[in-house]
C-alpha cells in the first residue's frame, strides 16, 4: 500500500510541479491514514515543516544567555526527521512521516479494527473507514482545518487510484469534506514589528547582521520563509535594488529591495557572510553559523528567539508575510500589486487581507531603526502622504 503512496507522490512531482513542502505534506498525511487502516501505530512528526503554510511550530525550546546570539539554538534543528525514515521521488528526499502544521502529537495507536477487518488493498477501504479516520483524527484534538487538509489528501489520493484503474471504484465519490471555520489571517502591529526588527542591534557577531538583514528583507518584501531560505546570493541585485524570489509553482518573480533594507543587507554581505562562509562556496544568500544554507527550522528557532526577547507571543515566519500584506493594503497599497508582490495566483487570496484590523497599519511616520550610526525609516522611500498620493496618481494614469 505504501508503494501505491510513492506512485502518487511521484505523480505530484511530475505532473503537478508540487513543492517539496506539498509533497511532505501529502506523504506524511497519507502514511499515516494507511497506518490507521493497518492498525499500527499513528506517527506524525509535523515540527516546524510548515513555514508557508502559518501554523508553524516547533518541539524544542530556544534557550540562550543575556549576551549570546540566539542562533545557537539551530546546532540540533528540532524538525529534522530521523535519516532511515525517508523515499526518494524523482532524485528528492522526503521524509516518511513529515507534513505541515501541526504540533507534534505523541504516537497513539490508530486502529479501531479488529485484526479480521485490517485494510491490506486500497480497493478493500470504504467510506465508512474513511469517516472513521475522521473521527480518530477528531478524538485526538486536531484542528478543524488540520482534519480537512488531511481528508483531502485522502480524496486527491482515491481520484488517483480510480483514474489509474487501481481500484474499482472511489470511496469518497460521495464523501462531504470537513467544514472548516474561516479565520482571518494575523498580522502584528507596527511596534510589534518595530521591537522585533530591533532585536538583533542588541547582540554582536556576524550572526547579528545576518539576522538584521533577514528579518527585515522577510517583513519588507513579504516573501514566504521556504522562499527567504531559497534565495541565492546570485538572486540579489543591488545595483537595481531588486530581488528575484522563486515562488509556489516554479514561478520566479522580482520584489524590490527598499533603501533601508539595503543598507541592512550590505553590512551582512560587506561585514558577516564572509566570516560564516569562509572558503566553503556556499551560493545562499543567508547561511547559519556553519556557513551553510539555513534552514526553514533553522530560521523558526531565531526568530522565535528574538520574538521572546521583544516579548512578542504566537509568531510564526508567516506572521511577517500577513503583516507585510495587511499593513501595505491599509495605506492604500494597489490590490493587484500586493498580490504580485506576495506571488499569489488569485488577488481573491490576497483581498483577505482588506479585512484585517487597521490598527497594523505601517504608516506610523515615528517607525525608524538605527543600523550603524544612521536611523533609517522602516517605512519605505514613499511612505507617508506624499508617497501614497504618488502611488496613487500612478495607479490611475
Amino acid at each position: 500500500m505504501q508503494e501505491s503512496i510513492e506512485q502518487f507522490l511521484k505523480f505530484l512531482a511530475d505532473d503537478r510541479d508540487f513543492s517539496e513542502n506539498t509533497l511532505a505534506a501529502y506523504n506524511n498525511d497519507l502514511t499515516q491514514f494507511r497506518q490507521f487502516l493497518q492498525g499500527e501505530t499513528v506517527s506524525d512528526i509535523e515540527e516546524g515543516l510548515s513555514g508557508d503554510s502559518g501554523s508553524e511550530t516547533t518541539g524544542g525550546e530556544v534557550r540562550h544567555s543575556r549576551g549570546k546570539h540566539p542562533q545557537t539554538a539551530e546546532t540540533v534543528p528540532s524538525g529534522e526527521p530521523p535519516s532511515d525514515k525517508t523515499i526518494a521521488i524523482n532524485g528528492r528526499v522526503l521524509p516518511v512521516g513529515l507534513g505541515s502544521g501541526e504540533d507534534a502529537k505523541t504516537p497513539v495507536d490508530g486502529s479501531n479494527l479488529s485484526q479480521d477487518n485490517l485494510v491490506r488493498e486500497w480497493s478493500q477501504v470504504n467510506k465508512d473507514q474513511i469517516l472513521g479516520y475522521m473521527n480518530f483524527l477528531k478524538d485526538r484534538k486536531y484542528a478543524d482545518s488540520t482534519v480537512a487538509r488531511k481528508i483531502a489528501a485522502v480524496k486527491s489520493f482515491f481520484h488517483f487510484l480510480t483514474d489509474k484503474k487501481v481500484i474499482p471504484g472511489d470511496p469518497t465519490a460521495h464523501l462531504d469534506s470537513p467544514r472548516v471555520n474561516k479565520y482571518l489571517p494575523k498580522a502584528i502591529s507596527v511596534n510589534d514589528i518595530r521591537r522585533l526588527l530591533e532585536q538583533p542591534l542588541h547582540h554582536s557577531g556576524p550572526e547579528a547582521l545576518r539576522d538584521l538583514a533577514m528579518l527585515g528583507l522577510l517583513y519588507s518584501t513579504g516573501m514566504r520563509v521556504t522562499e527567504l531560505v531559497t534565495v541565492n546570493m546570485d538572486d540579489v541585485d543591488l545595483e537595481n535594488n531588486k530581488v528575484r524570489c522563486a515562488g509556489k509553482g516554479s514561478k520566479a518573480r522580482m520584489i524590490p529591495i527598499r533603501a533601508d533594507q539595503q543598507i541592512a543587507l550590505d553590512a551582512y554581505l560587506n561585514n558577516a557572510r564572509p566570516q560564516l562562509v569562509g572558503n566553503n562556496g556556499e551560493t545562499a544568500l543567508f547561511v547559519n553559523h556553519r556557513g551553510h544554507r539555513l534552514t526553514r527550522q533553522g530560521f523558526w528557532l531565531i526568530l522565535k528567539a528574538y520574538a521572546d526577547e521583544a516579548g512578542i507571543a504566537d509568531i510564526t515566519p508567516h506572521t511577517l508575510r500577513h503583516s507585510f500584506a495587511a499593513h501595505m493594503l491599509s495605506e492604500g497599497e494597489n490590490l493587484r500589486r500586493v498580490q504580485e508582490l506576495l506571488g499569489h495566483a488569485s488577488v481573491s487570496t490576497t483581498q483577505i487581507y482588506t479585512q484585517v484590523n487597521a490598527s497594523v497599519k505601517r504608516s506610523d511616520p515615528k517607525r525608524t531603526i538605527k543600523i550603524g550610526r544612521e536611523e533609517m525609516p522602516i517605512n519605505s522611500a514613499e511612505d507617508g502622504d506624499n508617497g501614497l498620493r504618488r502611488r496613487r496618481a500612478n495607479q490611475s494614469a
